[in-house]
C-alpha cells in the first residue's frame, strides 16, 4: 500500500499523492486513463500508481483487448 509520504526508488526524493493520467500499451493497441490514484515523486516525477486503481485499469484493458478478438 502506498503511504502518504514515501521515497522514490530512483532518486530518493519525497513523493506525494496525487492524480495522473497515464497510457498503458497491450498487445499494440494504446489506452489512456486520467485521473489516476497514485503517488508522486517531487524530484524526478517518478509515478507509483496504486495497487487497487492498477487493477481496474487492468480488468479494463483486458475486457477491451478480449472484445476486440
Amino acid at each position: 500500500m502506498i503511504e502518504e509520504t514515501d521515497f522514490c526508488e530512483f532518486c530518493d526524493g519525497i513523493t506525494k499523492p496525487g492524480l495522473v493520467t497515464h497510457t498503458f500499451e497491450r498487445n499494440g493497441q494504446k489506452f489512456t486513463f486520467g485521473d489516476i490514484k497514485a503517488q508522486v515523486c517531487q524530484k524526478c516525477g517518478e509515478v507509483y500508481i496504486d495497487g487497487a486503481a492498477m487493477r481496474q485499469i487492468e480488468k479494463r484493458i483486458t475486457e477491451k483487448v478480449f472484445a476486440s478478438v
